[in-house]
């Protein structure tokens, strides 16, 4: 449903992390800023009448929050920073880079768009229909997370989810909209990836590769093989279940790639 997820390390100078965010990721370095797992929704979800768009932010099979649309109202459903008022609960639409935190409200739900000019809504407000975030939290094992979720064209009856977005550091901080920069933008001819139903992944580019390493969410480096041909395939089956990240290289380029490890 979605494009491959990216990970990335989150970082305040947005300059820096355009070039080292995800090598500094991947060597397993620590520190306060943690590690941004974006996904972009590509194409975008356009939602109307009764729809809904689910998100299962860690790939645990456990959807966090849910986008949909019910008669009147359009609706994040799950824990989301929001406000509330004569017992109805309302989303914040937050700007690119409002920090989300322990410090935010959240709402055990809230409302996007009631109506048309309801109180509070901050996503229709008078008619109109403003672009941007969600902020949300959710558990995973006891610990907390938070992250974002990027809406447009929101109304009482349709909403457009373009991309999402969470730290895997528990308890750390997020900026709306921060999709921090990484290898994976940058460019491979012809590129395409996926893992198949025997969890082995699938490369396949315009020019030879030339290797591959698979990292943990961690950091720590599992599996590293020299590459030869425009078409290769590398069985995961020996790698526990959870969530990794490659690095191809060709001709001194490097593409990051997220993979789920059932």
């Amino acid at each position: 449903l979605y494009t491959m997820k990216k990970i990335t390390k989150s970082n305040l100078s947005k300059n820096l992390a355009k070039y080292s965010a995800l090598s500094l990721a991947i060597a397993g370095l620590s520190d306060a800023s943690g590690q941004v797992v974006f996904t972009d929704v590509d194409p975008d979800f356009v939602g109307g009448a009764g729809d809904s768009f689910a998100i299962d932010f860690n790939d645990d099979g456990t959807d966090d929050i849910t986008i949909l649309q019910s008669s009147v109202f359009t609706r994040a459903s799950g824990t989301v920073v929001g406000v509330a008022n004569a017992g109805f609960y309302y989303a914040t639409n937050l700007s690119e880079g409002t920090l989300i935190s322990s410090g935010n409200s959240f709402q055990t739900f809230g409302d996007l768009c009631y109506g048309s000019t309801g109180f509070n809504n901050s996503f229709c407000v008078a008619g109109t229909q403003p672009d941007g975030f969600v902020g949300v939290s959710f558990d995973v094992g006891g610990n907390t997370h938070f992250g974002w979720i990027g809406l447009e064209s929101v109304d009482s009856g349709n909403f457009t989810v373009t991309g999402f977005a969470f730290d895997a550091t528990p308890d750390t901080a997020i900026a709306a909209g921060d999709d921090t920069l990484s290898l994976e933008d940058n460019v491979i001819e012809g590129f395409t990836s996926f893992l198949d139903t025997n969890n082995v992944l699938n490369l396949r580019a315009a020019i030879p590769f030339n290797n591959i390493a698979v990292y943990s969410i961690t950091g720590q480096e599992v599996l590293s093989r020299s590459l030869s041909s425009t078409s290769e395939t590398v069985d995961m089956n020996g790698l526990s279940s959870g969530i990794y990240i490659a690095r191809v290289g060709v001709e001194g380029t490097e593409t990051a790639i997220k993979f789920v490890k059932r």
